[in-house]
């Protein structure tokens, strides 16, 4: 335990450690990386583990930021066309997990049951942070359509959460977007604010 806190200390991981504002935004990105893309799993031994999806488009986008992270990782599923290629921190990746965990993002599947809510420190960044969480989120999660300029982003997630990430959006873009039905739709002008 000690030993973990002290390497996430060294790396800038933690708050306390007054980390760099580039690193700040690349541990955001990486949150909002998880949550639309990725996964976290916590093992009864103590063990954690991250992951993150990499579409084909978002490769350079993600050594940007893992770099600005301090994060050191490997590609896996690489060549498997039956499997989404991942990323997976190398080095201290069970302790990035846990920084990871400790900052709000569950462990476990995402369901109809959890997450509720986005983690709580989403709602306390300021416009700058808020808008690299609602950038990465999107740019990783939504689906574009070739015949209009809105977007959609399927969530089987409760209510309370698409409520929430809407909110998020919303007050990032000044833009309309709305939710129902394991879904939230991002309209044009809102989504030419997030992927610009």
């Amino acid at each position: 335990m000690v030993r973990g806190i002290q390497t996430a200390e060294a790396a800038g991981w933690l708050s306390n450690t007054d980390p760099s504002p580039e690193r700040e935004r690349a541990l955001v990105e990486l949150v909002a990386w998880t949550l639309s893309s990725g996964s976290l799993s916590l093992s009864s031994r103590g063990g954690a583990r991250v992951s993150f999806v990499i579409d084909a488009g978002r490769r350079d986008a993600f050594a940007t930021v893992a770099a600005a992270a301090g994060l050191s990782y490997q590609f896996v599923h690489d060549d498997d066309t039956e499997r989404a290629t991942e990323a997976r921190p190398l080095e201290d990746g069970s302790v990035f997990a846990r920084v990871l965990h400790a900052m709000g993002v569950p462990a476990g599947g995402k369901s109809k049951d959890g997450p509720r809510a986005l983690p709580s420190f989403v709602r306390d960044l300021d416009a700058a942070g808020r808008e690299v969480f609602a950038r990465a989120y999107v740019q990783n999660r939504a689906a574009e359509f070739h015949d209009k300029d809105t977007l959609t982003l399927q969530e089987e997630r409760p209510v309370s959460y698409l409520k929430d990430l809407t909110v998020l959006l919303r007050r990032v873009t000044g833009e309309s977007v709305t939710y129902g039905d394991n879904q939230i739709t991002v309209s044009a002008a809102a989504a030419r604010e997030l992927l610009d």
